[in-house]
Formats: C-alpha cells, structure tokens, sequence
C-alpha cells in the first residue's frame, strides 16, 4: 500500500514558473498523487515573495562571490556509503556542505532563515531508506536542489517515472540535452556553488552527490583543480539496496505511478552506464586528484581511510578535525546497516549484468 496520504514534498520551494514547465515536460500528475501536487503548487506562491527578495537583496553579492578552494568532491553510485563518508568528513571546519534545508530553497533559503525550524517540524525523521536521521541543518546531496531550479535531475526520475528515462539520460549523461540547455544547466549549478560559498564565508565546499558520477568531465570544467573521492560498495548489496531505496523513496516522492518492474530494470541499466562513464572519465582527473575508497574498509576503520583521503588530496587540518570525527564516529556505533538476503536468481542477474565491477573490484555474493 503505497503512502499517498504524504503530501509534504521537497519540491515546495520551486518557483510556479518552473513548477508548470516541469508537468509539462513530464506528463503531469497521476490522480492519487494529486494532492502533493496541490501542496507543490500553492507553496510555490506562498515562497515566491522569498524568491524575489532573494533575488534583490543578494544575486549580486553571489554572482561576485569567488570560489577560492578546489572543492573536494565525493561520488559514487547511489548505496554505495557516500552519506557516511560524507557526514563523516564534514565534521572538518575547513569545509561548508550544501544542507538539507539549502535544498529545499535553494534560491531563499537566506530570506526564509527566520522560519526554518518551524519548517523543520514536517521533515521525517529518518531517512526512508535506511533509518539514518534526518537534520535540517545536515549535509545533503546537491541533487534535490537541482531539481528546484533546473527541468533537468535525477530526483526527477523518482517523481516522474514514466519519464525516468528522458531524465536519467539528460540530466546524469546531458544525452540530448542542446547546448543552450547544457548551458542552463552548468550555469544553475555553478550559481548554486556560489550561493552556498556565499553563505557559508568562503569556506572550501565538500560536495557529496552520487549523480554527479557521470558528470566528471563538466564538473572539471567548472573547477579545474577539484579533487574527487570515489567510494564503491559489493555489487551485489549495491543492487539489493538500491531496489529498496528505490521503492521506499517513491513511496514518499513519487507523482507518477511506477511498476516494480520497471524500477527494477532501471536500477540495472543505470548502474551500468553511469560506471561505465565514469570509468571513462576518471582518467581526466590527475591522479593526485582522486582518492578511491572501498566501502567495507572505510566501515571497518574509518580513521585510517581518512587519513588515506587527506594524505592523498594534500589536505589540511586533519589533526584539528579528528576530534569531531571521533565525537560522530562514537554517535554512530550503534548504527545497524541494513541485512540482506540475496537469492540465486538475483545473485545471477546482478553477475550478468554488473560483471564488470564485481569482476575489477573482486566481490562475491553475500553469504
């Protein structure tokens, strides 16, 4: 029984304008997902003042506003520990994360600042997928703000699944995208970079997005000197986890209608284009630009894999850092993982499918 009664939805700070071109572009709403669409809408207006005022008061400052350190960027696909690393290294001061409450107003959030705890109240407070928690002020994948300002995110293809396709492959690979659109869409990007710089003093950002997997090439265009962190995980829990994340988050973000199936053969065919392209560019970044860190050694004994990522990158700070480290390290060791049970149909299917990595990585079926 699919949760339709939620009709809270992280899309309420898009603007109208922007809101209309996307049921547009997308096929609209399915009728029992027509009330999140109507919160969507009428919150639209409702923060529309905060936009305009947004606009006047700070895009000048924010178009002016330099981004002075290489970002240090985390990806890898989705499920594959990219939350944990990423809250994990966060608790370093010298970096500024884009946050959840960032993402739900990308372009107020400084004008509505007054009202964000009382916001704060209609958020879950666990993650769907896993039972992490769920804080306003937490790092956050830069993606949910994407689909705020841009046509074009992957977050679309869980609110508009029969449109998946088209939104995989234009807003992860650019596929079909015009060069007008491409444009608008670096440029949506790289003024959301500013606007969390802004916000934050110029601190160095640290980016955690698994979209941005396949996005190497254009990122490196946007910052040149931006060092890159790559997690993986067992194929085989990747695909298990995936499958449930997938079905959890739909039941909360979905406006659209979407069959197990079709979710399932999306989970296989996106994990091997988006591996695929980035082993194909990650031969751009310099290699003393990229760390790559294995999911069960960074489980396993975390502080070693950070002193890995610092050492490698060149990072500072490490040792003013490790205390808030060890404080988060010590909050989180009651934290469960997920168990899966996986049988040999699935085991089959994933080894057809997603070889290539098992194979490279040298995984093996869970027991």
């Amino acid at each position: 029984m699919k949760n339709t009664d939620n009709i809270q939805h992280p899309l309420f700070g898009i603007s109208t304008k922007k809101w209309l071109q996307l049921l547009n572009k997308n096929g609209g709403i399915d009728k029992k997902y027509l009330k999140r669409g109507v919160f969507i809408t009428f919150s639209s207006i409702f923060t529309s003042p905060a936009r305009t005022l947004f606009k006047l008061k700070y895009d000048s400052k924010i178009n002016k506003t330099n981004i002075k350190y290489p970002p240090v960027i985390l990806v890898g696909h989705w499920r594959t520990g990219t939350t944990y690393l990423h809250e994990l290294l966060s608790q370093d001061p010298q970096f500024c994360s884009v946050t959840l409450w960032n993402t739900l107003l990308p372009d107020s959030f400084l004008i509505l600042e007054p009202i964000k705890n009382f916001l704060s109240n209609f958020l879950p407070k666990k993650r769907p997928m896993d039972e992490i928690k769920v804080e306003i002020d937490g790092p956050y994948e830069e993606e949910a703000a994407i689909a705020v300002l841009s046509p074009w995110s992957f977050f679309h293809c869980l609110h508009f699944a029969r449109n998946a396709e088209e939104q995989y492959l234009k807003s992860i690979h650019f596929d079909g995208l015009t060069d007008e659109e491409k444009d608008l869409w670096k440029n949506n990007y790289l003024k959301f970079m500013k606007t969390i710089t802004f916000a934050n003093n110029g601190k160095r950002l640290l980016l955690k997005n698994p979209a941005n997997t396949s996005r190497i090439t254009l990122l490196l265009k946007l910052f040149p000197e931006a060092n890159f962190v790559h997690i993986y995980r067992n194929p085989y829990k990747v695909y298990l986890s995936t499958i449930k994340m997938r079905n959890r988050v739909l039941d909360k973000l979905a406006l659209q209608n979407a069959s197990k199936e079709e979710i399932e053969k999306q989970v296989v065919e996106n994990y091997k284009r988006l591996m695929k392209s980035y082993f194909e560019q990650e031969k751009q970044i310099p290699k003393n630009k990229l760390v790559d860190i294995r999911y069960e050694d960074l489980v396993s004994d975390p502080i070693k894999q950070v002193n890995k990522i610092y050492s490698k990158l060149k990072l500072p700070g490490l040792n003013d850092a490790l205390p808030e480290m060890q404080k988060y390290l010590e909050r989180q060791k009651d934290y469960k993982t997920n168990v899966y049970t996986i049988d040999k149909k699935i085991v089959q299917r994933v080894k057809n499918n997603w070889n290539f990595t098992i194979e490279r990585w040298d995984y093996k079926p869970p027991k």
